[in-house]
């Protein structure tokens, strides 16, 4: 029994040195340039991150969304387009934060 419980105990003390060896997430900043009933298109602050692209999911403080639009590389600011049914509770000119959200894909 008491094998069981340290063999647990080094179990759990590895998982987090792992999760807190990871680096931390950094979300993304941008200005809102236009809304269009749930969709938001944005301006991103600095460089486009890699995940950034069509149809990937977005995690913003009010809620979840899908970008449906990225402009063309070279364009500076690169803008996305983000659909989200949070839209109504966002504002033209405001700065906002975001990062990748999970997929829900095969739910």
């Amino acid at each position: 029994m008491l094998k069981r419980i340290t063999v647990a105990v080094l179990m759990v003390l590895v998982a987090f040195t792992v999760a807190s060896a990871l680096p931390p997430v950094t979300p993304t900043t941008g200005k809102i340039l236009k809304i269009e009933g749930n969709k938001v298109q944005i301006a991103i602050d600095g460089t486009k991150p890699d995940w950034v692209k069509k149809n990937a999911p977005v995690k913003f403080k009010v809620g979840n969304g899908k970008i449906v639009e990225v402009s063309e590389a070279g364009v500076t600011p690169v803008t996305i387009s983000v659909t989200t049914p949070k839209a109504g509770d966002m504002k033209v000119g405001d700065e906002v934060s975001f990062q990748k959200g999970t997929s829900m894909a095969g739910c």
